[in-house]
């Protein structure tokens, strides 16, 4: 006896292989979308540290600490400056930190880039107080 067709049990197996490796690939696809929007954000805020950081060092003037700013271009992104005493007398860290923050409580949401650039004490202006800033545990005693 010869077939002319498919049975229905084959038809509904066919689309159950099909469905599933649809919802395979669908989800690598989300999955390395978000990846990509991530990787690419923190490219911006690797640059926007780089940037701040080229214009601390080039400008004449002694340099100053920043205090936390959006990013131009990110703004679920803030950005500062904060200088530090170095374990070496003389020189002092300047710590470049670009934080991601949560736009609704305005909190930050745990991604951090951070540049350090030792820089001598020459060029930075001390602040005259003491603060502690919030989420730098690198170093003992910010100001």
């Amino acid at each position: 006896m010869m077939r002319n067709g498919y049975t229905l049990l084959e038809i509904l197996m066919a689309t159950a292989i099909l469905l599933l490796g649809l919802t395979t690939v669908l989800g690598i696809m989300r999955s390395t979308h978000q990846r990509s929007v991530a990787a690419a954000d923190l490219a911006d805020a690797q640059l926007a540290c780089q940037t701040l950081l080229n214009e601390l060092l080039a400008q004449q003037s002694r340099i100053a600490p920043v205090s936390a700013k959006p990013i131009e271009g990110l703004p679920d992104w803030n950005i500062s400056a904060t200088v530090y005493p170095a374990p070496k007398p003389g020189l002092f860290v300047l710590h470049i930190t670009a934080q991601k923050i949560d736009l609704n409580t305005k909190k930050p949401a745990g991604i951090i880039y951070q540049l350090l650039r030792w820089v001598s004490q020459d060029r930075i202006e001390v602040p005259e107080r003491k603060e502690v800033i919030e989420g730098t545990e690198l170093f003992e005693e910010p100001f």
